[in-house]
């Protein structure tokens, strides 16, 4: 293992009344910004130097037939170079250690004639600039806060050269390592419980705007009983499509216990064609605010509405909460289905009586011994909807209107990464991994 020795040299002021740690802190600040990038170039500018001693033979007295550990892009030798000089004008990279300047040296092919830098073939940096770990920096960053601002974030804390530009760039990159065909893929074998649920996004030649559909399972709860952790997996992800695109992502999952359901025909379908007899839950929270938008629609008196929604919130609360079963949650159920159809709203009572088959299906004993390890069957889709409000208050910029392509590419890396999906960790190991290199500081001349 070769070792290279660098020096680096502090002109620290002497320690006085007029010291400050504000001072020898934005000392150590600036050195987080500059020492790593010039490091890393003085280090590689020695180890490529030595390399092509290793492989060309001393400089004024070369050697033929050396093997080297690279071979010649142009025919694929791997021993017998020449010498061809080094580049005067310094080959630049935009790494997640700041810019890195390096001059190359350059070797030629006896066999063929080629010419090239064998520090970019070893390194996989040819016809690069930027590297993937910055690229993978900048992804991360992009997928929470605007280009510009995750540009301006990356280069005032480790000074990294981005721009937003650059940041737009990343994100087509890193989106197309996690998703090759356009599709990520499940991100689980299985999943019990799957909750189904899509919002408007700002995308796309149509008015309205483009669809993005959802799929997550629910694999486990965890933490302390007053406050537990749901875990859960991307299963499916479409963006400016129906909701019958995402069949060919589920085929492949085994059918689950249950499948939660926002009361969009469109997901009920996709649900009863994925998984033909598995039993659908509407979710809580969707149905009183259907059934609220419903009574606006009937012009129901507005004090009226609040208290028949306030009564039906009560209601669905109640089934739980005194442990009734699905008989007599439905009885209760139809006569408050009656008090509205006695105020002849049409519309809520058409609402009420669509849901009245899946509303109740939580309160099943088979369903809850079976969902006992989740803390029973999920009432509603709030595990999903944290999700879209983080796609929400990333992509919805008053103003700007995005293309399919690039808010896809954003939604898939914030969705990738949310769930902790396989594809998002093995690109995380890959572009990230442990350093193995060893390093030392050491102090010389103290005194």
């Amino acid at each position: 293992m070769s070792v290279v020795n660098l020096a680096l040299s502090i002109e620290a002021p002497d320690l006085d009344e007029w010291s400050s740690w504000s001072a020898f802190e934005s000392l150590a600040v600036q050195m987080t910004k500059e020492l790593a990038g010039v490091a890393l170039a003085e280090a590689l500018d020695e180890l490529q130097a030595r390399l092509v001693d290793s492989v060309c033979g001393p400089k004024w007295a070369p050697l033929r037939g050396l093997p080297a550990p690279f071979a010649c892009p142009g025919c694929g030798a791997g021993a017998d170079f020449a010498r061809k000089g080094r580049r005067t004008r310094p080959r630049r990279f935009d790494t997640a250690a700041g810019r890195v300047e390096v001059r190359l040296w350059h070797v030629g092919c006896r066999a063929c004639g080629k010419v090239f830098a064998p520090l970019l073939v070893m390194l996989d940096l040819s016809q690069r600039r930027r590297t993937d770990r910055l690229s993978l920096d900048l992804a991360e960053l992009a997928s929470q806060m605007s280009f510009q601002r995750s540009s301006a974030t990356a280069v005032m804390l480790s000074a990294r050269r981005a721009t937003a530009g650059g940041a737009h760039r990343a994100v087509a990159d890193i989106a197309g390592m996690l998703a090759p065909d356009g599709r990520v893929g499940p991100g689980a074998d299985r999943a019990d419980v799957v909750i189904l649920d899509g919002t408007g996004v700002r995308a796309g030649r149509l008015r309205l705007g483009a669809d993005c559909n959802l799929a997550i399972g629910l694999v486990g709860r965890s933490g302390r009983a007053t406050r537990r952790r749901a875990h859960a997996v991307l299963l499916g992800l479409t963006i400016g499509e129906r909701w019958g695109a995402m069949a060919g992502q589920l085929a492949a999952l085994p059918p689950p216990r249950v499948v939660v359901v926002d009361g969009e025909e469109a997901v009920s379908v996709l649900a009863e064609r994925a998984w033909p007899g598995v039993p659908q839950q509407r979710c809580w929270w969707h149905l009183c605010r259907g059934f609220r938008w419903a009574l606006y629609a009937d012009k129901a008196p507005s004090p009226w509405a609040n208290e028949k929604r306030a009564e039906l919130v009560e209601l669905l609360r109640d089934a739980i909460r005194w442990e009734r079963t699905g008989e007599e949650a439905l009885r209760l159920y139809d006569a408050f289905v009656d008090t509205v159809r006695a105020a002849g709203h049409h519309a809520a009572v058409s609402l009420l009586e669509v849901a009245r088959p899946q509303t109740f299906t939580c309160l099943d004993p088979n369903l809850r011994r079976d969902l006992a390890y989740l803390g029973g069957p999920e009432l509603g889709s709030g595990v999903i909807e944290r999700a879209m409000r983080d796609i929400n208050a990333r992509v919805d910029i008053g103003g700007s209107r995005w293309t399919l392509g690039g808010i896809r590419d954003v939604i898939t890396i914030l969705a990738a990464r949310r769930f902790h999906h396989p594809a998002w960790e093995a690109v995380n190991r890959a572009l990230r991994p442990t350093n193995n290199i060893p390093f030392r500081l050491a102090k010389f001349n103290a005194g």
